[in-house]
């Protein structure tokens, strides 16, 4: 089992960059295996105080060495995907091949007040070809594409990202809607919520969601991600990882957030590292 920290990138500890800097070096020095920020532009739900993912992360790759960095997860629908490919591949390269991207389609009521798509099924039609202009991009060779929604001539994109055969890509999506799911089996890993806070997926969900995307074109070695919202630490937790290990869970991912309290709470959970766990 690898393990992460999971975190917004808004609020008193993660809205600012030099304190999100911080926090991952700590977290390196903990032990932690992973460190993600959220993507949003705007939050509404009253953490005013935001920092763009991707400026933020490159300060975290220049300050740490070994610990995996990336976003879960960046609404493709919402970005240019040659814009996103050139912060991607400059990110990897800064970070020595540690980043892992996570995609999916994002939420709506934030796409709303930016005037953006908020229609699922296109939304989903522009993140597959998003997706397929990122993969002809990465590769370095002549790449062009001619799409329902996204056009380009024939270009040759370089540098190459340093991971081989490209960056490393989560699929993000909610279970149990299939669509993501599909979609997620052909990239690297899987990071799924459920549709309701209140109703934790369970390692049985875990079970047939990768017994589906099996079916779909899931090929091993493949991350699968379960995200705790509860950081304390004991006896049931260690059982409860245990058993989504079991159903086939490899990356545990600790939200922590203002919502922990002060920033040095958040800290202090931090630098505890998963070790205790």
């Amino acid at each position: 089992m690898k393990y992460g920290i999971y975190a917004p990138n808004f609020g008193n500890a993660f809205g600012n960059p030099k304190r999100v800097t911080e926090l991952a070096i700590e977290a390196e020095k903990a032990g932690w295996d992973g460190f993600f920020l959220w993507d949003h532009i705007f939050n509404p739900e009253g953490f005013p105080d935001t920092v763009d993912p991707f400026i933020a992360l490159t300060s975290v790759a220049e300050n740490t060495e070994t610990i995996h960095i990336g976003t879960t997860i960046t609404p493709l629908t919402r970005r240019r995907p040659w814009k996103l490919a050139r912060e991607t591949v400059t990110l990897d390269i800064l970070s020595e091949g540690r980043l892992i991207l996570g995609v999916g389609l994002g939420g709506s009521s934030e796409f709303s007040l930016m005037n953006e798509e908020t229609n699922p099924r296109i939304m989903a039609e522009m993140a597959d070809e998003h997706l397929l202009i990122l993969f002809g991009l990465w590769s370095g060779e002549e790449f062009s594409y001619d799409g329902k929604y996204f056009k380009m001539d024939e270009v040759i994109f370089r540098p190459r990202p340093v991971q081989k055969p490209r960056i490393k890509l989560w699929g993000a999506g909610t279970w149990p809607k299939k669509g993501p799911f599909k979609r997620a089996a052909k990239l690297d890993g899987v990071v799924p919520l459920s549709e309701q806070y209140t109703n934790p997926l369970t390692p049985d969900d875990y079970r047939n969601m990768i017994e589906y995307m099996e079916k779909h074109g899931l090929r091993y070695p493949y991350d699968v991600v379960e995200i705790s919202f509860d950081a304390t630490k004991n006896e049931d937790k260690k059982r409860a990882i245990q058993d989504f290990q079991d159903a086939g869970v490899n990356w545990w991912l600790e939200l922590v957030s203002d919502w922990n309290g002060s920033y040095e709470t958040i800290k202090d959970i931090i630098t505890q590292g998963p070790s205790e766990i």
